[in-house]
């Protein structure tokens, strides 16, 4: 307080004795035009999807609840509006794969450790439902998608917690579903306060909110949810650096955050870290977690309509 006090003294003693000058006019750089960029950046989902769909992560994932404080600010105690676990530790192998001439993407989190200890009922899933197909193994990869959800806490039902999820608006087909803007003045999200979530100063921020009737998330009971959110873009070849996308409706608001980096092995930038928060406005519980990936390594598997039927429109059937 004292140095902040003495700070401004001298700049209003300096202020009397000089000629006065207007501040220097901060110039802000010149955003290029919205459709190449959008256009680079469905090249650049293409080049993804040729070479990390198949691809196998080690996922180190954390999961935390948050119970609403009441009106002394402290937490409930007796009866919770959850009653489940508050915290979860989860070690996963994170299967990344684009169905051929789907416009989505599928993911098969085959969990290996849960708190800390090794599960027993798991055994190579991932290689008996891709290197060993049966007349059965497009519901096997539905179950495993269930069970991808499986260990998740919270009272929030969810399975969109994937870090390419948001790569889908980009695909060149699905853009049309998407109006695509820049946001304006500090209309941007907080980003996670985690070292990974820093973009570039020459980063280009582009804003999309879904307008397509028929969403790519839905709810439990088939209600559509349209998302919205944010991509960190280089300015130049659209590689990206951040992506953010959410859903807020009535009863929920969503949002999840993916940072891309390099990773020795894949010429492109991939996930390397995720950071979501879930809100239930119905009771003020709130999830939290966050994902690491490494080990990025192939796992040589093609997925075709019979693992993950597309419609003649080329979505994913759902």
């Amino acid at each position: 307080m004292i140095r902040q006090a003495t700070c401004a003294i001298a700049v209003l003693a300096a202020a009397a004795v000089l000629p006065l000058s207007r501040p220097a006019a901060q110039v802000e750089p010149v955003l290029p035009a919205l459709s190449p960029v959008l256009s680079r950046a469905a090249t650049y989902v293409e080049r993804f999807a040729d070479r990390v769909s198949g691809f196998v992560t080690a996922e180190a994932y954390v999961q935390d609840v948050f119970l609403p404080m009441n009106r002394f600010g402290s937490r409930p105690g007796g009866q919770r509006p959850y009653s489940g676990p508050l915290h979860r530790e989860l070690k996963a192998d994170l299967l990344l794969v684009r169905p051929v001439g789907s416009d989505g993407w599928m993911q098969f989190r085959d969990v290996t450790d849960v708190d800390g200890k090794k599960l027993k009922d798991r055994n190579d899933r991932l290689a008996k439902l891709f290197l060993e197909p049966s007349t059965s193994t497009a519901t096997q990869s539905r179950k495993l998608m269930t069970e991808s959800a499986r260990y998740n806490i919270g009272d929030i039902e969810r399975n969109i917690n994937l870090p390419v999820l948001a790569l889908a608006v980009l695909d060149r087909r699905m853009q049309q579903g998407f109006e695509f803007s820049y946001p304006k003045g500090d209309d941007k999200p907080a980003l996670p306060k985690r070292p990974a979530f820093v973009p570039p100063d020459n980063a280009v921020v582009v804003s999309f909110t879904e307008t397509q009737s028929r969403t790519m998330v839905a709810s439990p009971q088939g209600k559509n949810l349209p998302s919205s959110g944010h991509f960190w873009l280089d300015r130049g070849t659209s590689q990206i650096y951040m992506t953010e996308i959410g859903i807020d409706d009535l009863w929920l608001r969503a949002q999840i955050f993916v940072a891309y980096g390099t990773v020795d092995g894949i010429n492109l930038p991939v996930p390397v870290e995720m950071f979501e928060r879930y809100e239930n406005k119905l009771n003020g519980t709130r999830v939290e977690g966050s994902a690491s990936y490494s080990n990025f390594r192939e796992f040589k598997v093609a997925v075709d309509e019979d693992i993950a039927p597309i419609d003649d429109k080329g979505k994913q059937v759902r």
